[in-house]
């Protein structure tokens, strides 16, 4: 074996060894994410330490203390004039939500009252009943 090739990779071999499939080796080569040299007129190799940098943490260490600072928030509970209001709010929506009902009717029939009529006019087409 010569010495070129212990520092150069095939695209296959380079696949095998990040787990990935050979085609997503050479879209990053099309792509620019990683170097591949010519190693003569077929062969294209790739050098294991451009490979060893495509390993990347997927989140870095500096971050990873101000990452968990922000994901990890207290729940404060809600006061008891906050629950009131809340609570009063819903009210009032429901009495707008009837009064609305009441003067316009439902606005949409409900999803079975449609489902129902259309499987009778499925039926009356297919018996040839329309």
């Amino acid at each position: 074996m010569h010495a070129i090739d212990e520092d150069y990779l095939s695209v296959a071999e380079a696949a095998a060894r990040l787990r990935v499939a050979q085609s997503t080796i050479r879209r990053w080569i099309r792509e620019g994410e990683v170097p591949a040299y010519r190693l003569g007129r077929r062969r294209v190799g790739l050098k294991r330490g451009d490979l060893d940098r495509l390993v990347t943490p997927v989140r870095p260490a500096a971050h990873e203390n101000q990452m968990s600072r922000i994901t990890t928030t207290e729940v404060r509970q809600f006061t008891a004039e906050e629950r009131r209001r809340g609570l009063e709010t819903m009210a009032e929506l429901e009495r707008m939500a009837k009064a609305i009902t009441a003067e316009r009717g439902a606005p949409f029939p409900s999803s079975t009252e449609l489902l129902a009529q259309m499987r009778e006019e499925r039926m009356r087409q297919l018996t040839g009943e329309e």
